[in-house]
């Protein structure tokens, strides 16, 4: 089948190649994809710049901090604009405030179409994180493998963690979570209802 070349991840560790500048890391996508080295230094850089690294082109991961290195993740993944971004648990490797910080930056340039990234997968256990960014949230479950609930997230961005409407979907999804037999397929916002649906597979 080949590559998919509509599609970046960015991975749960940094997964940066240490012996390469970090200029070097972010052009690695765009110099497997054949783009001419004038072209590619450009885009790295601009893209560099965007995700906050400006100044640190010629740094090596190991003289970065983690928040730093995941930032080069990100620009790497971003820097062959594509169509979906995906993003297996990328704040997990990092302390509180600088996840915190990140997600909220991701936030920003998604909401304000600073990447031409057109939709976003993210993989994560943290269910405020999920509530925080996603617009459409899937809870899986396992033998068998399947979807347990699949529901809507509408509320407004940048969202509330203390409103009553963010802590019932929060409830809603940590209540299937904990619960293996409950599924459910409407948002937590249009009905607090829960369904038990367990069948034999």
């Amino acid at each position: 089948m080949g590559l998919n070349p509509g599609v970046a991840i960015v991975f749960q560790s940094f997964a940066l190649y240490p012996w390469l500048t970090v200029q070097e890391n972010v052009e690695l996508g765009l110099k497997a994809k054949g783009i001419l080295p004038d072209i590619r230094e450009q885009k790295a850089i601009e893209m560099i710049d965007i995700i906050g690294l400006d100044g640190f082109e010629n740094a090596y991961p190991k003289e970065l901090s983690g928040g730093m290195r995941q930032r080069v993740g990100f620009a790497r993944a971003l820097a062959v604009e594509p169509e979906l971004l995906c993003m297996d648990e990328p704040f997990s490797a990092l302390d509180v405030l600088t996840a915190e910080n990140l997600r909220i930056e991701l936030l920003d340039l998604w909401l304000e179409n600073r990447i031409p990234t057109k939709f976003i997968l993210i993989v994560t256990h943290g269910i405020e994180e999920a509530v925080i960014l996603a617009d459409r949230i899937i809870v899986l479950g396992r033998n068998p493998g399947r979807i347990r609930a699949d529901f809507s997230v509408t509320l407004p961005h940048y969202r509330d963690r203390k409103s009553l409407n963010f802590q019932a979907i929060v409830d809603q999804v940590y209540t299937i979570m904990t619960n293996p037999d409950l599924e459910i397929h409407e948002s937590p916002e249009k009905s607090n209802t829960t369904t038990n649906t367990a069948k034999k597979y």
